[in-house]
């Protein structure tokens, strides 16, 4: 008897090619969308420019203020930290010193608070839309990464909450890993959380930056 096997390899060069040059953005996240476009976090110009390579201007402005003014109305970010596009093109932006997550739908000039209250149209609600740090079920403190499953739920680092929070349109939000404000080391606790990511299985990977690991919480 034979048995044949298929092994698959994955291997990308070893040299980089620089796609996005500004001296003065300080990327710190990025996302593409369906259409290979690419999406910046410029963390110090308060923004996420969106990058359609092969157009003429490949860069556009698509979330905050064009010249990096930073404010907390609707139309403004101060210190986002991550970027999510869902398969519409609506970009989720995690607005890390405004302690909320914005909703910029498709082409809009303004954000919604998806997480943070006072948010209107939405029964999603944590946060706050005004910049107002907490650790209660509806709020934030210093989020610090974003990452949306294939239902459009919003899974949420709270970095100085010590914990990941899940919103599934609802009023709360649900603490799913990590225990509100108390920083560890055990494994069922964190330490400053940063970047979030899911697999297929909605396995939960946590970067988690006071300890120095990759934390994995499978999905019961």
């Amino acid at each position: 008897m034979f048995l044949l096997a298929t092994i698959v390899s994955y291997v990308w060069n070893s040299t980089g090619t620089a796609v996005v040059t500004n001296p003065s953005s300080q990327p710190n996240a990025l996302a593409v969308d369906s259409s290979n476009a690419l999406y910046v976090v410029e963390s110090a110009q308060n923004r996420v420019q969106k990058y359609v390579f092969g157009a003429s201007n490949n860069s556009t402005t698509v979330v905050g203020q064009m010249n990096g003014a930073s404010g907390s109305t609707s139309d403004f970010l101060n210190g986002p930290s991550d970027v999510a596009v869902d398969s519409s093109g609506n970009v989720y932006v995690l607005d890390k010193l405004n302690n909320r997550v914005q909703l910029w739908n498709s082409g809009a000039s303004n954000g919604t608070t998806v997480a943070g209250f006072r948010a209107s149209n939405w029964t999603l609600i944590a946060g706050s839309a005004n910049g107002v740090a907490g650790s209660s079920s509806t709020m934030l403190n210093t989020p610090m990464g974003l990452t949306l499953d294939p239902s459009g739920n919003i899974y949420v680092t709270d970095s100085l909450n010590h914990r990941i929070q899940f919103f599934a349109n609802q009023s709360n939000g649900t603490t799913i890993a990590g225990i509100t404000g108390a920083a560890g080391s055990s494994a069922t606790q964190l330490n400053i959380p940063q970047g979030v990511a899911l697999d297929s299985q909605l396995n939960l990977y946590v970067a988690d930056l006071g300890n120095d690991r990759v934390q994995k919480f499978s999905r019961s």
